[in-house]
């Protein structure tokens, strides 16, 4: 897991859109997550070497679009 630490639990999002026409549109989002913190222990590949990791992840995202249907 420490590789690839997707470990967020928490999040918020919010998003707007407008409608400029009947159709054309711009969209808007926000998205938080949360920090969260994730920790083990083992051993290195000779097995005895004692080794504790830590890892934290938060992560923001921003969203605009421009959609049109036809």
């Amino acid at each position: 897991v420490i590789g690839f630490p997707a470990i967020v639990e928490h999040h918020l999002t919010v998003g707007l859109g407008y409608a400029i026409t009947k159709n054309v549109s711009l969209n808007f989002g926000y998205m938080h997550a949360f920090e969260n913190k994730l920790k083990s222990s083992g051993t290195l590949p000779d097995g005895t070497t004692p080794v504790e990791l830590e890892s934290n992840l938060s992560e923001d995202a921003i969203d605009f679009s421009f959609a049109w249907r036809f």
